[in-house]
């Protein structure tokens, strides 16, 4: 593993294991990241159109904990299975992706304290970009990887990494269910499964990666000028910034219902 790379322990919580990041680097690099494999890529696209930009951040929403339910689960994420189970078919969110989105908060909560980024702003992007993985008839399997790889269109400019992500090694490409650019993931991608591997294309590791992007600063993210700045930065989330609000806020309408 690369300098700067996260190191993982892990911890007794709540009576199971889970894992939790400790010594977060301000930055950090992605490990190895396994080929492409399967059926043809599904091309995602961003259909939404944008409306009035969003003056407030999203609601608060129910909080994601983990509990012994899912102490046999693989994926550390699974500690949150109860949590995902009762919630899931309020919000119309796949179980899998849904333990990725509340994991990713509380790690967050563990290691980025200020940010304060909720799970259903990462919900909303994962919707906005892939629908949680379903979009094209894909699915994510019960390990989180994404099936099969969802790969965006070519960007502009040329190959930055070789075609390790995409596959391509002419142009760029967006990849997996949270649609992170080779550069995006270089910086911020994370082994959030403890699988030894940091895969765009796995959702817990695209989910918290995700995190790690929004919460870089160390802004606030409750504040929506700090919220707003964060998805702007974002690839490909600048012109659909108002659906994101929407579908988060959303997310956590239902989530208390």
């Amino acid at each position: 593993m690369r300098d700067g790379e996260m190191t993982w322990k892990r911890l007794a919580f709540a009576g199971l294991l889970i894992v939790t990041l400790t010594g977060a680097a301000t930055s950090v690099g992605a490990t190895v990241i396994p080929a492409l494999a399967g059926p043809a890529p599904v091309k995602p696209t961003m259909t939404a159109e944008p409306s009035a930009e969003p003056s407030a951040e999203p609601s608060i929403s129910a909080s994601p904990s983990p509990t012994p339910s899912a102490s046999n689960s693989p994926r550390p994420s699974g500690a949150f299975a109860g949590w995902a189970s009762n919630l899931s078919g309020k919000v119309d969110i796949p179980k899998t992706a849904l333990e990725s989105y509340g994991y990713a908060e509380w790690v967050l909560q563990q290691t980025r304290s200020t940010c304060k980024l909720q799970w259903t702003t990462l919900a909303a992007i994962g919707k906005l970009t892939s629908d949680h993985g379903r979009q094209g008839g894909g699915t994510i399997d019960a390990q989180g990887r994404s099936k099969p790889g969802l790969v965006g269109p070519a960007l502009s400019g040329s190959d930055s990494d070789g075609g390790a992500l995409d596959g391509d090694q002419a142009k760029d490409h967006a990849v997996g269910p949270m649609q992170f650019t080779p550069t995006m993931w270089r910086a911020f991608g994370v082994d959030a499964d403890s699988d030894e591997l940091a895969d765009p294309q796995d959702v817990d590791d695209a989910a918290l990666s995700a995190g790690y992007f929004l919460c870089d600063t160390g802004a606030d993210l409750s504040i929506v000028a700090n919220w707003k700045k964060a998805i702007n930065a974002y690839h490909g989330l600048a012109p659909h910034i108002d659906k994101i609000f929407e579908t988060a806020q959303s997310y956590g309408t239902k989530s208390k219902e």
